[in-house]
């Protein structure tokens, strides 16, 4: 099996004689820390260490989540509180997916349609998050917190009781995807896959050849539906570029263009979606024995 993200899986690889719980608050501490490094002394190339302070942030909301539908109702506020410190970078991390975005399109675009998108490569925003040693700090706290937090008593049987719960969540937000046919809708879909995908990562360090395969393929949907997340945004940012008059014709076929991929590119994933939904529902299920095999404490 491929692991797609194999050191994050590697990272869960306690050993076997720690508890579950123990294992999950341990772990969303240390990626908070994990997100507080990666912000330290930003420099001249911010854009890769935000992306990757920001992606653990939502690996230790989506354990907070298992941990506080677990019967930890503490962790509800380092959840939020995480939540907040993401949203103050989400602003530089669109603007650099926009960035990258926009150069590869005018890489591949010729003439007038060339022109619109140089003049959006050209509305380049801050790419380093104004308050990124306020985060920083504000994380490092949060880290030493959760270290010392309640840890509650979970079972092999509990953890796959709650990932089904997350696997009916996901589903629940697919459906209002396919139902509503709106970018709101699909967004939503979307965060619910990628919370289940990371705390799928939780089954795949302990049972990597059963429950825990699902992870590469939560994986894959995930990035294919980012995927069309980012298509939604270079629209929006052509929708609202200002051209002249003889380019707004180009303007508006790269547009066309843009809402033709990330229609496909949705419909692909819904597709994915319907074979990954039945297959989870099956890993999760009282017949796999991997999630029965008992954990020495």
């Amino acid at each position: 099996m491929v692991w797609y993200d194999f050191p994050f899986v590697m990272k869960l690889r306690l050993p076997h004689n720690r508890a579950i719980g123990v294992s999950m608050v341990a772990l969303a501490a240390g990626l908070a820390r994990e997100a507080a490094e990666h912000l330290a002394g930003l420099g001249t190339a911010p854009v890769e260490p935000v992306h990757r302070a920001r992606v653990a942030l939502k690996r230790a909301r989506s354990t907070l989540r298992l941990l506080e539908k677990a019967g930890a109702d503490w962790a509800l506020v380092p959840r939020y509180r995480l939540a907040q410190l993401a949203g103050m970078m989400s602003a530089a991390r669109e603007m650099a997916v926009a960035d990258a975005l926009t150069k590869n399109l005018a890489r591949r675009l010729e003439g007038p349609e060339r022109e619109v998108a140089l003049l959006l490569a050209a509305k380049r925003g801050r790419l380093v998050p104004p308050e990124a040693e306020t985060i920083r700090l504000s994380l490092l706290k949060e880290a030493q917190e959760l270290a010392t937090a309640p840890v509650p008593e979970i079972t092999p049987g509990q953890l796959r009781h709650l990932l089904r719960q997350s696997l009916a969540r996901a589903d629940h937000r697919y459906r209002d995807a396919v139902l509503l046919a709106t970018l709101d809708a699909f967004h939503e879909w979307r965060k619910a896959v990628i919370v289940l995908r990371d705390q799928s990562a939780l089954a795949a360090a302990r049972w990597p050849q059963g429950a825990g395969c699902a992870f590469p393929l939560l994986f894959r949907l995930a990035r294919r539906l980012g995927h069309g997340g980012d298509l939604a945004l270079l629209e929006h940012r052509l929708e609202r570029l200002r051209v002249p008059p003889a380019l707004d014709s180009a303007r508006r076929e790269i547009i066309r263009r843009l809402h033709l991929e990330r229609e496909l590119v949705i419909a692909q994933a819904m597709r994915r979606w319907l074979r990954l939904e039945k297959q989870l529902t099956y890993l999760l299920s009282e017949r796999d024995a991997y999630f029965a095999t008992p954990i020495n404490r």
